[in-house]
């Protein structure tokens, strides 16, 4: 025969807690729910207005990827007059020197390399976004070879990252200011490439 637990015993009173905090979550659950489908369906979803932010930002970064992009190739393929047009028309340059436009970086270091082969790579970014300006980091590799007849009797091979900012002007994106932090740089021979078989 089973026999009753007096109330006033301390494994019913334990008991007793344990049920009535369980019973607090219930209600408070059926409450949460309650209000929860009380809401308009449109409270239950995230904004339009966020999610067109997000998206905004996404083609951002990808545009501001692209520009980075065209400034490496712009630099080996030689195309000077469109590596300039990538900053604003003030920007701050230092490349190991200080260029006070686009024009003049390009056309300083299409003096200095002329047709010499080089190599530039920019990759793991970190780009935030604020409006209609950016940051980035970008790491980087680099090897550069002089032409014949140079002060620079080696070639170099370095290391290190961009720090850049953006400026977003008429809905596209330049390059406001980049710096060049190299961590490592080995000489390497230059290389003038053979001349193309006629």
């Amino acid at each position: 025969m089973r026999t009753h637990e007096p109330r006033t015993s301390p494994g019913w009173r334990s008991r007793a807690a344990g049920a009535a905090a369980v019973a607090t979550l219930l209600i408070g659950g059926g409450a949460g729910a309650t209000a929860w489908a009380s809401q308009p369906a449109s409270a239950a979803h995230t904004a339009p207005s966020s999610d067109a932010a997000a998206v905004r930002r996404l083609a951002d970064v990808e545009e501001i990827r692209q520009v980075k992009a065209r400034y490496f190739r712009y630099l080996d393929s030689k195309q000077w007059s469109k590596l300039a047009a990538l900053f604003t028309a003030h920007p701050t340059i230092d490349v190991g020197a200080k260029y006070s436009s686009g024009k003049e970086l390009a056309e300083k270091t299409a003096a200095l390399l002329g047709d010499a082969p080089t190599a530039h790579q920019g990759f793991l970014p970190e780009i935030q976004v604020h409006g209609n300006r950016a940051t980035a980091i970008w790491a980087m590799e680099d090897y550069v070879s002089f032409p014949p007849g140079s002060s620079y009797k080696n070639g170099i091979h370095g290391y290190g990252e961009y720090h850049d900012t953006y400026q977003r002007i008429d809905g596209r994106w330049y390059i406001s200011s980049t710096v060049l932090s190299r961590f490592r740089v080995d000489t390497v021979p230059n290389w003038t490439p053979p001349a193309p078989q006629k």
